[in-house]
């Protein structure tokens, strides 16, 4: 129960936005969407450790990404609380998920949904910087290792189930945006983003055994984003 809380929490941000975007009124709304594709880099961290009547094991390990791109769809209007500002709301798709290099670790499919503000400000003609900033929510359908160790608990008697993970993501960005004509605009942007994601958080008794397993995920990704607005 305590579980379903927490998502129903996590939701409200990304749901409140969407309605917002939807009750502005089409007149003023100068309505985008927007397509992107990230070339990223990523210093992470997954931090975990499984615990049996007070016997601990450290499974810990830092990795990167073993993956660089990421596509991602906007949706963005005016804010009103001046013409220079936008708030929208977003998706992004990592796909395959996991570490690379020395320690091979598959997580599942990574995808990201969030809000976003970002203020313009005209630099040249048709040319204006762009500074953002987002947050919202991290999901993870586990798969390749990640869901191996779940089946492996599982066959143990300790109640892992194979169901999404979540977390959350903030970042900030700064760029560029340059109209090419009336609905097509074009961008760029470099970004830094914080990212967690809880994989397990278990305390049971089995069979007279006191087990604990904790494990999740904290990462800092830096990279661009190269895309195209269509207004509406």
């Amino acid at each position: 129960m305590r579980s379903l809380l927490v998502l129903q929490d996590i939701w409200k941000a990304p749901l409140a936005a969407v309605l917002l975007l939807l009750s502005v009124p089409a007149q003023a709304a100068d309505v985008r969407i927007g397509l992107g594709l990230d070339l990223f880099t990523e210093s992470s961290r997954m931090a975990g450790h499984q615990t049996i009547n007070g016997a601990r094991r450290d499974e810990s390990f830092d990795y990167k990404s073993d993956g660089f791109l990421a596509a991602s769809l906007n949706l963005s209007v005016p804010a009103p609380i001046s013409p220079k500002a936008r708030m929208g709301a977003g998706v992004k798709l990592f796909g395959n998920y996991g570490s690379g290099g020395d320690r091979v670790f598959g997580f599942g499919l990574l995808n990201e949904a969030f809000v976003t503000g970002e203020y313009g400000l005209p630099i040249a003609d048709k040319t204006e910087a762009v500074f953002g900033a987002r947050g919202g929510l991290a999901m993870l359908l586990p798969g390749k290792e990640f869901q191996l160790e779940i089946d492996r608990l599982n066959q143990e008697g300790v109640d892992a189930w194979s169901v999404p993970r979540f977390g959350w993501l903030a970042g900030i960005s700064v760029g560029a945006r340059r109209r090419m004509s009336e609905h097509i605009l074009l961008r760029g942007d470099v970004f830094g983003q914080l990212e967690r994601v809880l994989l397990f958080a278990t305390t049971q008794d089995i069979q007279g055994l006191e087990f604990n397993k904790s494990w999740s995920t904290f990462g800092l990704r830096l990279g661009l984003t190269l895309g195209i607005e269509f207004a509406l």
